[in-house]
């Protein structure tokens, strides 16, 4: 059997699932598929930047295979994997073979060193794209319209400040020098964020434009693991309606976390970082730890980091060298960053009926009464509805991805595995989730990355990771604890490493 992982971005999650698919008694053939030139996706060597945080509330990003090392290893992959990644090959269309024989999958890609192109075919495919392949510049920004605009200014978007890092630093000296030249970065996110501290911290002068910056935790000393790396979190993340004294109490907990974050990061109550999501309704949250001195709170405080908010840039002006804001004058830019996010990479690999075909396609919203009176949505997420499970979002990457992994490989071995009776059962679940994930996190536009906000577990992770387990008919919980301290109890990685001898064991009781 072949299963061909199709990496493009998130191939941490890509590793990992190859990793399980290959190892003991699952024995599959695998093959990834990565246009990238060494292991890492989003971590690869030729995205990072010095500067750039992990943004885990874990604190490390591993798997119960491994150790989290001290120092990257960029042919870790490869040592893990050998023999089994396809590097620099760009995926260009997936479709389904020929129907009348067994089924397949066609995957047309493109060597990008040597410009060859191929069909290669494979009898599963798992898509591992991640959320953050393909840089999202909206129309209006775009270089055509900078060009109508004779804006003659370097254009960046953040998904490539690692590959242009050098260049951006020879355009624009530091602020000290003769000639007076700015950065300008539109967005708030945490990309927006880590950039605008690197290069304020390398003495240019930057600019930060933003309507609403992601919320960040933040203490003045480390919390003990059992408050950071247990359920405590995930249980003050409940479901959508407060109705009850519990609920409010959550509620009102959040927004001391909120608070408490302010305080430790020292911003003022008339600051502009103070304009930011809610940390309970969004996903778009960052782990700031103990505040660092040179970090984009602190250097903003201290103004080294210019901020404009809330604005919104509209467009360029005719002058050549400045942007519009909607709130104000022009504002010089010598060098223009978008962090602007990313776009769904399916558009681009998946023609519309193949989409169909597998369930990635948008149909009118159904309405749940279980599920009344929201906050309000997005315009656009009023619109239409998923069809299926696309992606799991969630705060602990590594425990997700490990028992995900197992997942699919359970589901590919025809393993005993609790699922819905019918493909009608399985899509009204899954639109039911949908939905939920609409109501919970409202501030999210989901038409901008479907990629991404397919589904977020977010904070409730433990509890989506034991519903997984559960499905495989193995042990949920693996943390322990009392009915009194479970909540307390610290997850760890290494819960997961007798996962593949749990799934075997199944096996052969289910003979």
């Amino acid at each position: 059997m072949h299963v061909c992982r199709t990496e493009k971005t998130n191939i941490n999650r890509g590793l990992i699932t190859a990793r399980t698919l290959l190892t003991g008694a699952d024995g599959f053939d695998v093959q990834v598929i990565t246009r990238d030139r060494s292991p890492g996706g989003q971590w690869a060597k030729e995205r990072i930047y010095p500067g750039l945080q992990l943004n885990n509330v874990h604190g490390e990003f591993r798997f119960s295979a491994r150790e989290t090392v001290s120092a990257p290893e960029g042919s870790t992959g490869d040592t893990l994997l050998p023999g089994k990644i396809m590097f620099e090959t760009k995926i260009l269309k997936i479709s389904r073979g020929d129907t009348s024989g067994e089924p397949s999958c066609n995957i047309s890609v493109k060597n990008c060193k040597t410009g060859r192109l191929d069909i290669l075919r494979f009898y599963r495919v798992v898509l591992c794209t991640g959320g953050t392949s393909k840089a999202r510049i909206p129309d209006y920004l775009s270089s055509t319209v900078a060009q109508k605009a004779n804006f003659s200014q370097p254009i960046i978007h953040s998904a490539d400040f690692g590959n242009r890092l050098e260049d951006i630093l020879n355009i624009i000296p530091p602020s000290s020098s003769e000639i007076s030249r700015s950065i300008v970065i539109i967005g708030g996110g945490k990309s927006a964020q880590d950039i605008s501290a690197y290069l304020a911290n390398q003495g240019r002068e930057v600019t930060v434009v933003y309507e609403r910056t992601g919320p960040s935790i933040a203490g003045a000393r480390p919390l003990p693991d059992f408050m950071r790396k247990s359920r405590l979190l995930s249980i003050l993340s409940p479901y959508i309606s407060l109705r009850t004294r519990l609920d409010k109490f959550v509620r009102e907990t959040w927004n001391s976390i909120m608070a408490d974050s302010f305080k430790a990061m020292g911003i003022r109550e008339d600051s502009p970082l103070r304009l930011t999501f809610s940390l309970f309704w969004n996903v778009q949250t960052n782990d700031e730890g103990v505040p660092r001195p040179n970090g984009f709170h602190a250097l903003v405080n201290e103004g080294k980091i210019n901020v404009i908010a809330p604005a919104r840039m509209t467009g360029y002006a005719g002058d050549g060298h400045s942007i519009l804001l909607n709130n104000g004058p022009s504002v010089k830019a010598d060098l223009l960053i978008l962090a602007t996010g990313y776009a769904s990479s399916w558009t681009d690999i998946f023609d519309e009926k193949t989409a169909a075909d597998i369930g990635l396609y948008r149909h009118q919203l159904v309405n749940y009464k279980s599920l009344r009176d929201p906050p309000p949505l997005q315009p656009e997420n009023t619109k239409w509805s998923s069809s299926i499970y696309k992606a799991i979002l969630a705060t602990n990457d590594g425990y997700s991805f490990e028992v995900t992994a197992h997942w699919i490989s359970s589901y590919f071995l025809g393993d005993k595995m609790n699922l819905p009776r019918n493909a009608d059962e399985a899509l009204k679940h899954a639109e039911r989730e949908a939905m939920w994930l609409f109501k919970r996190h409202p501030d999210l536009n989901l038409s901008l990355n479907e990629a991404c906000t397919s589904y977020s577990t977010f904070w409730t992770w433990p509890q989506y990771s034991d519903e997984l387990l559960e499905d495989m008919y193995l042990q949920s919980m693996r943390s322990g604890g009392n009915w009194f301290t479970w909540p307390f109890q610290v997850i760890s990685i290494n819960e997961l490493a007798t996962l593949h001898e749990e799934r075997e064991a199944n096996r052969r009781k289910n003979v």
